[in-house]
């Protein structure tokens, strides 16, 4: 009992340790990760509201689609845009929404022109977390008007994208946007959008490998050592087990048969009783089992 009392004790002093070696790799992963978890749902979406007309049933039209320049009365955006922080941190941050103009010649291989339009701009909230819901309806005529006086000044042809973009800035820094490319010059046109997320790649928690390595050597380790020191499957434990079917006798047991099996494992002598719902003999450590004049022997190594 007191050896068994120190196998325990020597378990449960290596267990504090590695656990101790654990909760420290985790507290300093913690603290390196700690401003770096955020959860995203950008909802962000656009219709084209036509003029009054007499070919189409509908006055709006989806996302995604292509759409006459002639007949869109305006280009109706919703910038949902929600992010949150799961440290419950405060998040310090800006936001504007913009528009601008570029003109292009050489198909679109030179920039000769751009024009921006300030459209909002809101500074410096301090939440833990970002919630934006503008709606803009944006005049599409007015801007392709603008482009049309340039070009007439001008006398030229241009190649021109209306460019509206949402700019959210943490800690003062351009960090994330949402983007609608929308050309002026074509008479059928398709609008896009797409969000850049690089900020949010770049501050996502990784997968700390080597936490799931420690883990794994823990149990791997406790496993190992269980086995050694306590031998589950020992001679004694099962011994101790099964001890209801073993009879120790007082005399060894004479054996008048040619018949001897000698077994090499304890388990097979067990379930040879078990099968045959019969006890175990047992005279110092040599157990015995006899059916029908064949002798099972099975002796107790030291």
């Amino acid at each position: 009992m007191q050896g068994k009392r120190k196998k325990i004790l020597i378990i449960l002093s290596i267990i504090l340790l590695i656990g101790t070696l654990l909760l420290k790799e985790l507290s300093i992963n913690k603290k390196i990760q700690k401003n770096n978890l955020y959860q995203l749902k950008n909802k962000s979406y656009y219709e084209v509201t036509l003029k009054p007309n007499i070919y189409f049933f509908k006055n709006k039209i989806k996302a995604n689609n292509y759409y006459i320049a002639s007949s869109i009365k305006s280009v109706d955006i919703y910038f949902n845009y929600y992010l949150k922080n799961k440290t419950k941190e405060p998040i310090n941050y800006s936001y504007d929404i913009t528009a601008t103009l570029k003109s292009y010649a050489d198909n679109g291989t030179k920039l000769i022109w751009t024009k921006d339009f300030n459209l909002k701009n809101i500074n410096n909230i301090n939440q833990k977390e970002i919630n934006i819901e503008e709606n803009y309806n944006l005049d599409y005529q007015y801007y392709a008007n603008y482009v049309q006086s340039f070009q007439e000044y001008y006398s030229i042809k241009t190649e021109t994208y209306l460019y509206v973009k949402l700019n959210i800035k943490i800690n003062n820094k351009t960090n994330l946007y949402v983007l609608l490319t929308i050309p002026i010059n074509d008479n059928i046109i398709k609008i896009t959008m797409k969000e850049d997320n690089a900020f949010l790649k770049s501050n996502t928690q990784k997968i700390d490998y080597n936490i799931i390595i420690i883990v794994l050597s823990i149990i791997l380790f406790i496993t190992f050592v269980s086995k050694i020191l306590f031998k589950e499957d020992s001679e004694e434990v099962i011994l101790k087990k099964y001890q209801d079917i073993i009879i120790t006798i007082q005399n060894q047991p004479d054996i008048h048969s040619d018949n001897v099996i000698y077994l090499t494992n304890l388990k097979d002598l067990i379930n040879i009783s078990i099968n045959n719902n019969i006890n175990i003999l047992n005279y110092q450590n040599n157990y015995y089992i006899i059916i029908d004049n064949t002798y099972y022997i099975y002796i107790l190594k030291n």
